[in-house]
């Protein structure tokens, strides 16, 4: 998948988000999840997805 557009999927979620509009966030994350199918050795969607959601280290 190019990644531009990993960075629109990412970013349209992260308004998604920001918007509190859950079934945008879910149309997003079952499209991430077919993308993540269909090329099975490229950095995962999903995982960038679920990491927006998980505190930063410190």
């Amino acid at each position: 998948m190019p990644e531009n557009t990993r960075i629109a999927y990412l970013n349209e979620y992260r308004h998604a988000v920001a918007k509190n509009d859950l079934p945008r966030q879910l149309e997003i994350q079952l499209a991430a999840i077919d993308l993540d199918q269909a090329d099975p050795d490229g950095p995962r969607l999903m995982d960038e997805i679920r990491g927006l959601h998980q505190l930063a280290a410190a």
